[in-house]
């Protein structure tokens, strides 16, 4: 949204509260509060033009009102503005990772997941064992939740790896979240994609659903689909991330499905020019597979840090995608 979208979706959550028509002093006063310096007469040209779309109404001289098309408005502005605070959060993320991998030590980024039944907590260690995560490394802790015994699981999240290219100096740009379909355990494409500037959610939350993901399955048989994200860095930072990504290996850190040359396509994902394009398994997928056999997992991805030598490792992992 430009700047001028943004005042006018502000002048329109100001009147929304109102239960009586407000002028332009009144509005001025208010956007004051919030970090708009506009004064009456750009209210008016603002409001003017909300007039013009039949978002807003004048009731003489006492002011304007919002209307039902003018709400249905800002309900959408409100998603825009979420929809950027999304791609903000994650940029945020990837800047305030500090993990040094030749000291194995500093944060890194993990979801965090609730789990009630320990046959559940079983199915999702038979995934870690395959090999069909980031990274087997947990911080795992019995709870009580919501009244009955459980699990909080932390498992490491793959916009760690975004994090540690940008701390040496490769800048990583999140595109979409999605599934891949996995065919005798090579990834082959994706199959559903959501861009990261076009979603008021985190991508990979759309894809959570128990009917959407066959993680099991590829635990299981090599054959499935899984979530997966993709971002794109500069071709200048290929030799450098490939390097990266061996001693993230090293570490116990991984998950990277593919890595393409310059402007080459990945896993049918287009690239741009001068760009290069790398695949990563979601830090998420373990949990995909409890939920496949109902059982309940509360998952929040991507939301918290913790010190990576607080993790340990809960299954020695095969790495069986290819």
């Amino acid at each position: 949204m430009s700047e001028s979208e943004h005042r006018m979706i502000e002048i329109l959550r100001i009147l929304n509260v109102q239960e009586k028509p407000i002028g332009s002093k009144v509005i001025a006063d208010e956007l004051k509060t919030k970090g708009y310096n506009l004064g009456e007469r750009a209210v008016r040209y603002h409001m003017q033009i909300l007039d013009e779309k039949g978002y807003t109404e004048r009731k003489g001289y006492s002011g304007r009102v919002i209307t039902e098309l003018g709400r249905g408005k800002l309900e959408k502005g409100l998603i825009y503005d979420q929809v950027d605070f999304t791609f903000s959060k994650f940029e945020e993320r990837i800047y305030l990772t500090d993990f040094d991998y030749n000291n194995r030590c500093g944060n890194v980024i993990v979801n965090t997941s609730n789990i009630l039944e320990n046959k559940a907590f079983d199915i999702i260690k038979e995934v870690f064992a395959a090999g069909v995560c980031v990274s087997p490394l947990i911080n795992a802790k019995k709870t009580e939740i919501n009244g009955k015994k459980g699990y909080v699981m932390k498992t490491i999240c793959g916009t760690t790896i975004d994090g540690v290219f940008l701390k040496n100096g490769i800048p990583s740009i999140p595109q979409y979240g999605g599934l891949v379909e996995i065919e005798d355990y090579y990834p082959t494409k994706f199959s559903e994609l959501i861009s990261y500037k076009k979603t008021s959610i985190t991508p990979l939350d759309a894809f959570i659903a128990k009917d959407m993901t066959s993680v099991l399955d590829v635990a299981e048989h090599g054959t499935g689909t899984i979530p997966a994200n993709f971002r794109i860095i500069p071709e200048t930072g290929l030799e450098k991330a490939k390097e990266i990504i061996q001693k993230l290996e090293k570490v116990g850190i991984g998950g990277v499905l593919e890595i393409g040359e310059t402007s080459e396509n990945v896993l049918g994902i287009p690239v741009p020019e001068g760009m290069v394009g790398i695949s990563i398994i979601g830090g998420i997928t373990p949990f995909c597979a409890a939920q496949e056999m109902d059982y309940k997992v509360d998952i929040k991805t991507g939301e918290e840090f913790i010190d990576y030598n607080k993790l340990k490792e809960l299954e020695s992992s095969k790495h069986k995608i290819k």
